[in-house]
């Protein structure tokens, strides 16, 4: 794929991605209610921030978010012009996790 092409590619997230998504809502949700919170006001300017960015450039590999590090794990395939989501992970920082 040359990068100066404008195709929009199709984005579809897997079962497992939604595991994950109820995964990373579990952890927040240990850390207390206004973590919790936070997340939720987040979790869906997460999906439609890797739904653009992979549409417009699919070989992007890490994403960021405002406030939250993640690592996506995807499949393209040009050919239909179809990317398949298959899984998030937060990134590891430094940062010691609230317990």
């Amino acid at each position: 794929m040359d990068k100066e092409s404008n195709r929009n590619f199709s984005v579809y997230f897997t079962e497992e991605f939604n595991k994950c998504l109820d995964q990373i809502q579990s952890f927040f949700a240990d850390q207390g209610v206004d973590v919790l919170e936070w997340w939720v006001t987040k979790e869906d300017n997460m999906i439609n921030e890797i739904d653009h960015l992979l549409s417009s450039f699919p070989y992007v590999g890490k994403s960021q978010h405002r406030m939250l590090n993640y690592l996506i794990f995807y499949m393209v395939f040009e050919d239909e012009e179809t990317i398949v989501v298959i899984n998030i992970l937060p990134s590891r920082s430094k940062r010691k996790r609230i317990r």
